[in-house]
């Protein structure tokens, strides 16, 4: 396999969100410090494990009930202090296959710009920002 046919888990083919054990939705792109790091002769996902920190995912047309539920009990109706949840990012590569697990402990939606209305390309995306506690990556 050449370099240009290895699987880089920072530039999956697809990307997924779990909330507790249920993918919930797949999305265009998850970006934070964790998904940003550039590779280097150490390991490139231990950027910001066990720590917490923050991440921006941009969801498309296709948008989950569960996942549009949990932001709306959390940033509209005020139920944040109760509603954190185990999140799990999951970047796959072009068969499908898992290539890395994010797994985001004590997650909660501090932000969400919905869609705006209107013909442009980019009007059915939203952006979610969501802070964690702690962040571990499995491969």
């Amino acid at each position: 396999m050449s370099s240009e046919e290895t699987p880089d888990p920072r530039h999956p083919a697809a990307v997924t969100v779990e909330l507790g054990a249920f993918q919930v939705e797949t999305v265009r792109s998850v970006s934070g410090p964790a998904f940003d790091t550039p590779p280097s002769d150490e390991d490139p996902f231990t950027h910001g494990m066990g720590h917490p920190g923050e991440v921006t995912i941009v969801r498309g047309p296709d948008k989950s009930a569960a996942l549009t539920d949990w932001l709306t009990r959390c940033l509209v109706e005020g139920g944040a202090a109760a509603s954190r949840q185990a999140v799990t990012v999951v970047h796959y590569a072009a068969d499908r296959t898992p290539l890395r697990r994010y797994h985001l402990a004590g997650a909660l939606p501090t932000a969400w710009e919905a869609a705006s209305v209107g013909t442009d390309p980019g009007a059915d995306e939203e952006w979610v920002t969501l802070a964690y506690e702690e962040l571990t990556v499995t491969a």
